[in-house]
């Protein structure tokens, strides 16, 4: 569990530190892009059972 902890907690500082990359929106439509992406490929798979 600290070892989570301490992951979250470097992210956090290296977020809040970062003054160059990526926007938060193009994060989240990436993400939300994979998921689609990944509902789509389970859809595929369950059709051809």
């Amino acid at each position: 569990m600290s070892l989570i902890h301490a992951a979250a907690v470097l992210a956090s500082e290296e977020a809040a530190t970062a003054s160059h990359g990526v926007p938060a929106y193009v994060v989240g439509l990436f993400a939300f892009g994979v998921l689609v992406v990944g509902l789509i490929a389970t859809m595929m798979i369950n059709v051809n059972r």
